[in-house]
This record gives structure tokens, sequence and C-alpha cells, in this order.
């Protein structure tokens, strides 16, 4: 899964990168809490956007564990030196 970085202007123009534009259209719904947002197409059914938050949210676990492993390994190589 790819992560894209987007701006947000001091006018408070966010801007969406052309792939989500085309995926997503001009009419977009966001649903935001205290730390995230998701946005959708406003046709998209919430079980939809529902089956892919789990998606996200999968792969976020596996980042979070290859995060972890990756910072056990620097810890035993800096223990090695």
């Amino acid at each position: 899964m790819v992560e894209l970085k987007a701006k947000i202007t001091d006018a408070g123009v966010f801007y969406v990168p052309a792939e989500l534009r085309e995926a997503f259209g001009q009419k977009i719904r966001i649903i935001p809490n205290a730390s995230a947002a998701v946005f959708f197409s406003q046709d998209t059914r919430l079980e939809h956007v529902l089956a892919s938050m789990e998606i996200i949210s999968a792969d976020l676990k596996h980042r979070i564990a290859l995060e972890k492993e990756k910072s056990r390994g620097q810890q035993k190589e800096r223990a090695r030196k």
C-alpha cells in the first residue's frame, strides 16, 4: 500500500494528488476524529468505506510490526559495537 503526502496551505487549501482526484472525483465526504480522517467519494457506500478501512488498518499494523523489527535490529547492531 502506498503512502501519499500532501500539504494544506495557509489559506486552508488541501492539495489532493491527481491519483486520488481521479479515483474519488471532485465531490468527497470526510469523516474526521481527533487523530485521523477518512475521505471518500460522496457516492461510496459506508459499508465499502469500512471494508477499505479494515484493509488500511491491517496495513498499518503490518507497518508498525516492521518498524519494531527494524528498531530491534538497530538496537542489536549498536549493542555489538
